[in-house]
């Protein structure tokens, strides 16, 4: 890590207790490190609002029996004008698969992407995670 700078911080003592909490239940070995984190999380939302360059995980679960579904996720994929960087598909039983679909572009885009799949019939579930390219988080 470079030019690490050491700054001083006041809180209520309630609320440091619930950041130690939260801490503690996340698995952070101290402080500094979980609140880099919380830095680097809101950097990414702005980085989403402000339609910069961004990358996403859209999760969909949904029943591969609908007629004509496959071809319409497919499609939506081919023309959503995002750029699909892998997309994985998994069988969880005889009629539900899911599909992970790993996008770069803009947050609204990939927000767009994410509700026109979401209403297809047959969709069960869209979800996706939000993530960066990694620029302006350091």
């Amino acid at each position: 890590m470079s030019n690490l700078v050491r700054i001083s911080l006041s809180l209520e003592e309630s609320l440091l207790d619930k950041l130690s909490d939260m801490v503690n239940e996340s698995g952070y070995e101290n402080r500094s490190e979980y609140i880099r984190d919380l830095i680097r999380d809101k950097l990414i939302y702005e980085q989403w609002e402000s339609g910069k360059e961004v990358v996403a995980t859209v999760t969909v679960v949904y029943n591969h029996h609908q007629r004509g579904l496959t071809e319409k996720l497919v499609e939506l994929q081919h023309h959503s004008g995002e750029h699909v960087l892998a997309a994985t598909h998994l069988h969880l039983s005889h009629e539900i698969c899911s599909e992970m679909i790993m996008i770069k572009g803009r947050g609204d885009n990939i927000k767009k992407l994410a509700n026109s799949i979401r209403q297809l019939r047959g969709v069960l579930n869209v979800n996706f995670s939000m993530s960066t390219t990694g620029e302006h988080i350091s």
